[in-house]
């Protein structure tokens, strides 16, 4: 009888073993795949191209990383923050595996006062140079107009329109003001969407275009020709300081017409 509860001892100091020796196994074998994540991340290098450009900060979970895409500090109080384009990456990157072409962006190398990083570059929205670019002298102020365009999946690539959908926001500058930044759009009944920034849309639905400025007591009245599929729309698009002493955009009468052809 003896003997047998001995045997029985035995084996039931085995099987214990045997399974601390699994659970350890278990934890080592995760604590090495954190470790390897860990170091894959930090040791990701992105290779840049240089460039000369400003940008505005738009979003509301803005991280600045390290070379290594590494966090080293939460700006997204610098949300509408204009900051030096020092580089921009070779290829496009996803944050998740699963995500879809439009998603994909460029990472974008900023500086900002005193610090330099990496930032997501759908949360960078360079200054464009071309036709929409607008500068006016009005009364001898200096009035400018310079859309943006961010550094993800744009509505058109080397393959043609890509079906993605993107925003363009304006920075507008007031030398007199001296302001430069972008400009809160006021809701009202010709606004059909939710963007809370004035913009000149180019995309493959709709085309805008400043046809004139003038100024009206402390406003400045933009004429606008929003050129899209079913024709032609002149928007009268208001810039003035609120109550608040914020620049704002109001689209204070519009107008369209159907046509059948599309034109620029």
């Amino acid at each position: 009888m003896k003997r047998l509860i001995y045997l029985l001892a035995i084996i039931l100091f085995i099987s214990c073993k045997q399974n601390t020796n699994k659970s350890g196994l278990k934890e080592s074998k995760s604590v090495m795949t954190s470790i390897k994540d860990s170091v894959v991340k930090s040791t990701k290098i992105i290779l840049f191209k240089k460039t000369s450009n400003e940008g505005v900060l738009i979003g509301n979970d803005i991280k600045l990383l390290d070379k290594h895409l590494n966090e080293i500090k939460d700006i997204s109080f610098l949300n509408g923050q204009i900051v030096q384009v020092i580089g921009v990456s070779d290829s496009t990157y996803k944050s998740n595996t699963e995500d879809e072409y439009c998603q994909e962006f460029k990472y974008v190398k900023v500086k900002i006062k005193d610090m330099e990083g990496v930032v997501d570059g759908r949360k960078v929205y360079g200054f464009t140079k071309d036709e929409q670019n607008k500068n006016f002298n009005i009364e001898g102020n200096e009035i400018s107009f310079t859309p943006t365009q961010y550094y993800g999946t744009g509505v058109a690539d080397d393959n043609g329109l890509t079906g993605c959908q993107t925003q363009n926001p304006v920075i507008f500058s007031d030398k007199n003001a001296n302001y430069k930044g972008l400009v809160n759009m006021v809701k009202n009944e010709y606004v059909y969407d939710d963007y809370p920034y004035f913009e000149l849309k180019a995309d493959d639905g709709n085309y805008d275009e400043i046809l004139s400025l003038k100024k009206q007591n402390d406003k400045y009245i933009l004429e606008i020709k929003r050129d899209y599929q079913e024709g032609i729309a002149t928007m009268m698009t208001a810039i003035y300081k609120n109550s608040n002493g914020v620049f704002v955009a109001e689209i204070i009468k519009s107008s369209a017409v159907r046509t059948s052809n599309r034109n620029r």
